[in-house]
């Protein structure tokens, strides 16, 4: 794994304010989503990249006050990719994906170009696009299992580094981008242990796959609280059959070769 990479930009708008009675300024961070979108054009007047970023993704989505205009979307995701910001980059990948967007033919090499760029970015979501390209040989990828084994990796571990960067003290209202997070560590998490599981990539080893999945529950449950999460108990089961299946063949196999002496 290379550990090298890392997040070019994540964005969060300081604000600072100072309590009354006091003369000490507190500093806190909160998303860019809570800024309404004429502050937010002032901002990327000023090129400011989290503004770019959030105008390009509301205009994209059609979000937040903002019509969907994949034009404008365009040319502000198009400034904020420039400036560094590696998830600019992830959706300026969809223009070359879809013909809907209708700005330019679909061409899935660019796109899987474009996500290569944005992954190696730090994007956990051009990560996880790239994982599941170079699996399923589609998007641009010929089937390629070892980038898929290194990709899911990185995501996982990316993941984890948004996440402690969003959960920081003075971090405020970053709900949204939590919930994100974790469901994206939920579905990555399964992937790489499918990968041990399958030898997609890498060795076939279901004792590794199974400390994905303990891994992933302790994350999972000391970010939430929870003390069990349903879906990584039902997982675990699946995994320990099939231990079990491939232990009972082992055995049946050792008996009929001691049958042959």
């Amino acid at each position: 794994m290379n550990e090298a990479i890392l997040p070019t930009y994540l964005p969060a708008v300081a604000v600072t304010f100072t309590k009354k009675g006091s003369s000490k300024p507190i500093h806190i961070f909160r998303p860019y989503e809570s800024i309404p979108i004429a502050e937010l054009k002032q901002r990327a007047d000023k090129e400011e990249i989290g503004a770019l970023l959030q105008l390009g993704q509301r205009c994209f989505y059609g979000s937040l006050g903002a019509e969907q205009d994949y034009e404008a979307a365009y040319v502000y995701l198009k400034r904020a990719a420039m400036k560094g910001a590696q998830d600019a980059q992830f959706l300026l990948a969809a223009y070359y994906v879809t013909e809907e967007i209708g700005m330019y033919d679909r061409d899935a090499k660019k796109a899987l170009q474009m996500l290569s760029i944005a992954a190696n970015g730090g994007s956990w979501r051009a990560m996880e696009r790239l994982a599941m390209a170079y699996r399923s040989g589609k998007g641009g990828a010929e089937v390629d299992h070892e980038q898929a084994f290194i990709w899911t990796e990185q995501a996982e571990r990316m993941i984890r580094i948004y996440w402690q960067f969003y959960t920081q003290e003075n971090f405020i209202d970053f709900n949204e981008t939590l919930k994100e997070l974790m469901r994206a560590h939920l579905r990555v998490c399964f992937m790489l242990a499918s990968c041990h599981a399958d030898g997609v990539g890498t060795v076939r080893d279901l004792d590794a796959a199974l400390r994905c999945i303990e891994n992933g529950e302790k994350f999972a449950c000391k970010a939430t609280g929870l003390a069990k999460i349903p879906m990584y108990a039902e997982r675990r089961a699946e995994l320990l059959a099939r231990q079990q299946k491939d232990a009972a063949r082992t055995e049946a196999a050792e008996k009929e070769a001691k049958k042959k002496k």
